[in-house]
């Protein structure tokens, strides 16, 4: 049978408000929820032979811990926060359960975000080597029909694009966090950086180059320092200071 045959027939959705309320409601009812700010509908098992690595993920776009069920849906977290348009994401955020013309089915989402145009979009972070299987297939053709029906976008993911992007966009993630010594350095680097000049260039020219190179990686993270991202970061690597807000540009 093919997704264009799917026919759905009725679908509850439960999930936790922040307070920890449980709620179910209908499919269309629910379509008002700001599940960005609801908790995991279940619990993430935890097992000594268990082939996932189940954590949990501090938000800066949230300012909250966030439970992930593996290190590759930790990768996507990450990658949200860098995301400037994303406002907001959970993890595990709802329950689907619902019945169409294939039978009964229940389907548990991995992450749900939103973003600053107030649309949001449901992911399913799957290891790439099952991406094609049967089963995983047709739970997305189900959760995609969903989200088409209340106007939520869905996609079914393995790795982030684009390797090397990745690998730095998660150095940084090392330095997301507003650290002593920024406000000092801020004023400083973005002037000297009022055009492309080399990373190792630009931390040399202030008293002390390796508290500046902090400042520089955290700024490079909050989107006021651009680099290319497609490049590996090392002391020849260009950095300049973004556009001012309403001038084009965006993060690399």
């Amino acid at each position: 049978m093919k997704a264009a045959d799917l026919q759905l027939r009725s679908v509850q959705v439960r999930f936790l408000h922040p307070d920890g309320q449980e709620e179910q409601r209908s499919l269309e009812d629910a379509a008002e929820v700001a599940f960005e700010n609801c908790g995991a509908i279940r619990r993430i098992p935890h097992r000594a032979d268990q082939a996932h690595t189940p954590s949990t993920h501090w938000s800066s776009t949230t300012n909250r811990m966030i439970e992930c069920e593996s290190y590759l849906e930790s990768v996507w977290m990450t990658m949200l926060d860098f995301d400037p348009e994303v406002t907001g994401f959970s993890g595990q955020p709802m329950q689907l359960l619902g019945v169409d013309n294939r039978g009964a089915w229940k389907a548990t989402p991995d992450l749900f975000v939103r973003r600053l145009d107030g649309s949001a979009t449901v992911m399913e972070v799957k290891n790439p080597g099952r991406l094609n299987d049967a089963k995983v297939r047709t739970t997305a053709e189900r959760v995609a029909a969903c989200c088409a029906a209340v106007g939520w976008g869905y996609e079914l993911v393995g790795e982030p694009p684009g390797r090397q992007r990745t690998i730095n966009v998660l150095a940084l993630a090392g330095y997301r966090r507003e650290m002593v010594g920024v406000g000092d350095y801020r004023t400083q680097l973005l002037a000297l950086a009022s055009e492309p000049v080399p990373l190792g260039q630009l931390v040399s020219f202030t008293a002390e180059p390796l508290v500046a190179r902090a400042v520089v990686l955290h700024l490079c993270w909050t989107g006021e320092l651009m680099v290319d991202l497609a490049r590996p970061l090392e002391d020849t690597t260009m950095v300049w200071a973004a556009p001012a807000a309403g001038d084009a540009g965006a993060r690399p």
